[in-house]
């Protein structure tokens, strides 16, 4: 399986009134570096007009930033030819908001055949509850979901 870590629409507009925002940089971060040690594929995506990546992100020169138009990041003709010239498969998916573009793209994924880890921990929302239940209804249709810390356990 050939997989790809994508880190959502966590840009300034985004980011700026998230509740617990560096424990949950810190989550997304984490996944990022172990992507970066195993030489895994890192892919940023923004959301048109919610700004720039934030800073606190640890963005190599290397990884790729796509854009979108659309909650779904499959929508994006970028994103696709991104897809498909680096052979995807899979995706472990972090980012915001849990009910809108994370949630959007998981099921994106699952419509054209992929494999899709939601990393419970490292997606959120303003309103504290959609994560939760996010969680909840995407593994109902098929989505894998893990913590930050059971999925680089299981990974090593």
């Amino acid at each position: 399986m050939r997989k790809a870590l994508l880190v959502i629409d966590i840009q300034s507009k985004t980011i700026g009134s998230l509740y617990g925002k560096k424990k949950f940089l810190r989550r997304v971060n984490r996944m990022i570096d172990f992507f970066h040690e195993k030489n895994i594929p890192v892919i940023f995506i923004k959301q048109d007009g919610c700004g720039e990546l934030s800073n606190n992100l640890n963005l190599l020169d290397n990884d790729v930033v796509v854009d979108k138009k659309e909650g779904n990041a499959f929508t994006s003709s970028q994103f696709n030819e991104v897809v498909n010239n680096l052979k995807l498969d899979s995706f472990v998916v972090t980012g915001l908001m849990s009910n809108a573009c994370i949630q959007k793209t998981c099921k994106g994924a699952l419509k054209q055949g992929y494999s899709v880890t939601l990393v419970e921990d490292a997606h959120d929302s303003i309103v504290k509850p959609l994560k939760t239940i996010w969680n909840k209804r995407l593994k109902k249709i098929g989505v894998n979901t893990l913590t930050s810390s059971m999925y680089i356990t299981i990974q090593k």
